[in-house]
């Protein structure tokens, strides 16, 4: 055979390999591929985002210590920002209007100063922690199942679908091990994750353009006091992604934020042990969220010198597209009225999701009652940590010991009683 037909023979024969190969390699379902360090991001010590920003006001120093000693067994770094007491806001950029309180306007400008840091740090992406939450030692297999539920629900939000179910939650090791992966709905089905893909070519911002949690939402709400399931009356879309038999969720006489609150409705419309990932609708109280860059422009946009309410009324409100201005015309701004305004704004509300149960929640210390008033009315005097099973506060000091995950103590089990009694 001529040489040039034995080149021609190899390279007919070798390139449809080389092509399997490449394909292989890049297919963003593929272990081997763009999806496996992704997923692993989680498992960084700042759990996929570009940093954990946690807000502490100077004078609590006992709630400063006992952050640091949860972040340092958790594997996690941590960055502070100050906190704001309601007396350090000037009253000049307070609406003569407004009359909340000082720890309203504190609260606002906290919030409003950690996106500020985001924004001028080019920071691709933050999670925002108030410095009285705990999490359940196993928070970063918890957030590889969420971070495949948010692509999920990011990929399949527009396709009118309302529930799609994750397989069964696997049982993740002490703080996170590698060893458990979830795969999303789409490498079950065979459809292909392109939002992986996706390249945010934010100029001079610190984004990579594979994130773990998807591309294009602008905030995360994973600690919250309460939360709506989104219906076909909300401006966001109805789809629920859920997560079965996930054992890090307590019983539903357990779904109870607060002594005051209504029993979750979660535990009503699912069967026991169900995570549910969806559009944030109604959230309150801003324990724990992540913005992008993106988000966080946008916010601070909105926010930096507006203060009408409590802040996480108003991140609610912003979320759910309350504060949406329509768009602009030769004559100025058109609000529109009724149900143009409800239809317009389905493309173009803000991207905003969220888990229930939460991942993070407010920790109740021993001996002493929170001043966060809950969900209808009073003030909580329980122990503990709703919401959050194997706790990193309450198992504190077990876990600087390096105890087993055998020894950690259930704080919420099937048949024990809940927090509250």
């Amino acid at each position: 055979m001529p040489p040039y037909r034995k080149a021609v023979t190899t390279i007919c024969v070798l390139a449809p390999l080389f092509y399997i190969y490449w394909k292989k390699l890049t297919a963003p379902d593929s272990l081997g591929g763009f999806l496996a360090p992704v997923t692993g991001d989680v498992f960084n010590n700042t759990l996929g985002f570009s940093k954990i920003l946690v807000i502490n006001l100077p004078s609590r120093t006992d709630r400063r210590d006992g952050m640091a000693r949860a972040g340092a067994v958790s594997n996690l770094t941590l960055d502070w920002i100050d906190g704001v007491s309601g007396d350090q806001v000037p009253d000049d950029i307070v609406p003569v209007s407004v009359r909340l309180s000082a720890g309203a306007k504190g609260s606002w400008r906290s919030h409003t100063n950690a996106l500020r840091a985001v924004v001028e740090e080019k920071l691709g992406s933050a999670l925002i922690v108030e410095d009285d939450i705990d999490w359940d030692i196993r928070l970063k297999s918890q957030l590889q199942t969420f971070a495949s539920a948010s692509r999920t629900w990011l990929r399949e939000s527009k396709s009118g679908r309302r529930r799609i179910e994750l397989p069964a939650f696997i049982r993740p090791s002490l703080l996170g091990n590698r060893a458990s992966k979830i795969a999303s709905i789409g490498e079950l089905e065979g459809e292909p994750e392109v939002d992986i893909f996706e390249v945010l070519t934010l100029r001079g911002i610190d984004v990579k353009a594979q994130s773990v949690y998807g591309n294009g939402w602008d905030v995360l709400w994973l600690g919250h006091c309460g939360a709506d399931f989104p219906d076909d009356r909300s401006r966001v879309s109805p789809l629920k992604v859920t997560i079965l038999r996930d054992e890090t969720v307590p019983a539903p006489k357990h779904l109870k934020a607060h002594p005051f609150a209504l029993q979750d409705k979660l535990g009503q419309m699912y069967p026991p042990h169900t995570r549910v990932v969806h559009a944030a609708s109604g959230n309150v109280c801003s324990l724990a969220y992540a913005v992008s860059y993106e988000g966080a422009r946008k916010l601070l946009q909105e926010f930096d010198a507006k203060f009408d309410s409590q802040w996480d009324l108003m991140l609610q409100k912003w979320c759910d597209g309350g504060y949406i201005v329509k768009e602009k015309s030769r004559t100025g701004w058109n609000l529109g009225s009724g149900d143009d305004i409800d239809r317009r704004h389905r493309g173009s509300s803000p991207v905003c999701l969220t888990v229930q149960p939460p991942l993070l929640s407010h920790h109740y210390v021993k001996g002493g009652a929170s001043n966060i008033q809950g969900q209808g009315g009073g003030y909580a005097k329980g122990t503990g940590t709703p919401y959050i099973r194997l706790s990193v506060q309450e198992n504190l000091s077990r876990l600087e010991a390096g105890a087993p995950e055998a020894e950690m103590v259930d704080q919420l089990p099937d048949d024990g009683d809940t927090i509250w009694n």
